[in-house]
């Protein structure tokens, strides 16, 4: 099935997957995007940053305090917008990654992709057969069963899947990591990937800054977007967007929060001369 096809599938029904096939199509015209982190597990706040109008929201269940049912109450807070709901999932495992596909999760991204092999797996996770192995029973992500027939016929074509890179033992196997069929993106994950060079948290000394550069440089020349895993500030994304880091993070819900807090705080206390 088409792109075009798969919209059409969509249209009128569930409808989810329209969003991230509109996501892909941007990506392939060379576009970039724009999305937050979501840490908070309160659904509310999942719905705040979804109507805020971002491109794409990263739910960072690897480090946040996140279990299935708030996860799939949260992606509930994704109806009648146009916010991709990707999910950064705990480990490149394929029960967790089946279980936030079949609650309609859009989009995975897995950590510690260190490998060739690794990377297939992932793909192999994401995708019904023949072309992978995902187990059969998407509940939420079918309208629970309704579109059912829809649902299968796209959705080998429309699920985001994005390896996160954070090993420097990836760079030596790069061009064969980057040419695994099925991938649509790769993240960098930089305090992780230092922590492998010996280098832990040293984002400017060479050997860092060499990696990540021959990351991006070469997903580049594959034609593969980049995200850098962490946020990047607004002087800094022209020359990302032409480095070919497309995939940006601008901000997360605990950055918002905490910053808020401060300045507001900050203002009232100047004000009344504190």
């Amino acid at each position: 099935m088409s792109e075009a096809e798969g919209l059409q599938a969509t249209k009128g029904g569930w409808g989810s997957l329209g969003r991230v096939l509109a996501l892909k199509r941007k990506l392939k015209a060379g576009k970039a995007i724009c999305g937050a982190w979501l840490s908070l597990n309160d659904p509310a706040a999942g719905e705040l940053l979804a109507r805020a109008g971002f491109d794409f929201l990263l739910i960072d269940t690897e480090h946040g305090a996140w279990d299935l049912v708030t996860l799939q109450t949260t992606l509930m807070a994704f109806n009648g917008t146009d916010t991709v709901p990707i999910v950064r999932v705990p480990w490149n495992d394929h029960v967790r990654i089946k279980q936030a596909l079949d609650m309609g999760v859009e989009g995975i991204m897995a950590p510690m992709v260190r490998n060739v092999a690794e990377c297939r797996e992932l793909v192999r996770s994401c995708r019904y057969p023949p072309q992978g192995a995902r187990g059969f029973g998407p509940r939420r992500a079918s309208n629970y069963y309704r579109n059912l027939d829809d649902y299968v016929a796209i959705a080998n074509e429309a699920i985001f899947v994005m390896p996160q890179i954070e090993d420097i033992a990836t760079v030596a196997v790069i061009d064969d990591y980057l040419a695994v069929p099925g991938i649509d993106a790769v993240a960098i994950g930089p305090n992780d990937l230092s922590g492998t060079t010996g280098l832990f948290r040293q984002h400017q000394h060479p050997t860092n800054k060499v990696a990540i550069d021959t990351i991006i440089k070469h997903a580049q020349a594959a034609g593969v977007p980049v995200c850098l895993g962490i946020n990047s500030k607004p002087a800094e994304q022209r020359d990302l967007i032409a480095r070919g880091v497309r995939i940006l993070l601008i901000t997360s819900d605990l950055e918002l929060l905490a910053a808020g807090a401060r300045q507001s705080l900050d203002a009232n206390r100047q004000a009344i001369g504190e």
